[in-house]
């Protein structure tokens, strides 16, 4: 079995207002967390013999580490097999960018560079999203990373404030006019807790667009990219062909990966678990030889069944058509437009993509 590995590194300069991951700004604590990283690498290695295929190291904003902290976080995860390593990838942001740094992740290895530009659009980058960097800095950006060994993926965050369908197609056209191999698209959703929630909630800016503006938003991305050389891969994924990130495809696909590191998910096959969303609780747990997991997971054969679906339909291949022969409402679906039948495959359209969490409940 080849295993995904995914790495948790919660330090960020500053919090983003939407984001809703485990981050915190104390960057002294970066030392002991690259020890306890170490430590539960050793107390995982025994359950996960590996190899290992893929490796995320995702955040927070792992571009904070220098050399130092990377090197050492690489160093931490030598209990675990990672000779078969294929792809590794690393999240990054735009302000972190630098020649010094482009050449650090060079030599570590790096085979994917993940940047978080969120928007090419100022209107929306720093009053709504709170972002630290500016659009020339993701220009330049992009510019030092130009002609590296990494495959290029962007992150953009549509559904924003006020945005019109035609100012998301022109961000989507000049992301995909700087040249990336990957763009994801996510939709802008807020957390009753998160900041820019309560910003809006108290109309300090405009409501999050409706519902019906946001599907637009949604369908337009696969034709403009398609347009452009990408194909939809996931719901929210787009590659140019032999880019698709191989790792994500693993979460997708049900194939177990491994999480390490405050926050961090994992899945065996059957069960999940998570770990505490502290760098000092999972430390400690770490530190006295325990546990250090908060939340374990034994999933049963019908929420086995409803994951596989809901995750199944998020990916344009779908399914095995003989996994939903008794789904009684796969023709209804399938009349609908929804669904398609296919090479003994049940695939959703463009349209099925938009619902898909919808319809694997429908389904299960």
């Amino acid at each position: 079995m080849n295993y995904g590995l995914y790495i948790h590194v919660p330090f960020c300069a500053r919090r983003c207002p939407y984001c809703d991951f485990y981050s915190i700004s104390a960057l002294d604590l970066i030392p002991r967390y690259v020890a306890a990283l170490g430590r539960e690498a050793s107390q995982a290695a025994p359950a996960w013999p590996g190899p290992f295929e893929t490796l995320f190291i995702g955040g927070g904003s792992p571009s904070l580490l220098n050399r130092e902290g990377l090197t050492g976080l690489l160093a931490a995860l030598a209990p675990l097999d990672l000779s078969g390593l294929k792809e590794i990838t690393l999240e990054a942001n735009p302000e972190d960018v630098s020649p010094e740094q482009a050449d650090l992740w060079t030599e570590t290895g790096v085979t994917r560079l993940s940047l978080g530009l969120q928007t090419l659009d100022e209107r929306w980058l720093s009053d709504v999203l709170g972002r630290t960097h500016a659009v020339g800095q993701s220009l330049a950006a992009v510019e030092t990373l130009r002609g590296r060994p990494y495959a290029l993926a962007f992150d953009l965050i549509y559904g924003l404030p006020s945005q019109l369908v035609e100012d998301w197609g022109t961000d989507l056209s000049r992301a995909a006019e700087l040249g990336p191999d990957h763009i994801s698209t996510y939709s802008l959703t807020l957390e009753p807790g998160a900041p820019l929630a309560r910003t809006i909630a108290e109309k300090y800016l405009p409501p999050l667009p409706p519902p019906e503006l946001v599907a637009d938003m949604f369908l337009i991305s696969g034709q403009a990219l398609a347009a452009k050389g990408f194909y939809r891969y996931e719901v929210s994924n787009f590659a140019k062909p032999g880019h698709e990130s191989q790792h994500n495809l693993k979460y997708w696909r049900r194939e177990p990966y491994l999480g390490l590191g405050p926050a961090a998910h994992s899945f065996d096959g059957h069960r999940r678990w998570s770990n505490p969303p502290s760098v000092r609780q999972w430390a400690t747990a770490l530190d006295s030889g325990a546990d250090p997991r908060n939340l374990v997971e034994e999933l049963d054969q019908p929420a086995e069944r409803l994951e596989m679906i809901m995750l199944g339909l998020r990916l344009p291949e779908g399914l095995p058509e003989d996994r939903l022969a008794s789904a009684p409402r796969l023709a209804e679906f399938i009349e609908s437009g929804h669904l398609v039948r296919s090479e003994g495959r049940i695939r959703p359209t463009e349209k099925g993509l938009l619902l898909a969490d919808r319809l694997a409940v429908e389904l299960a």
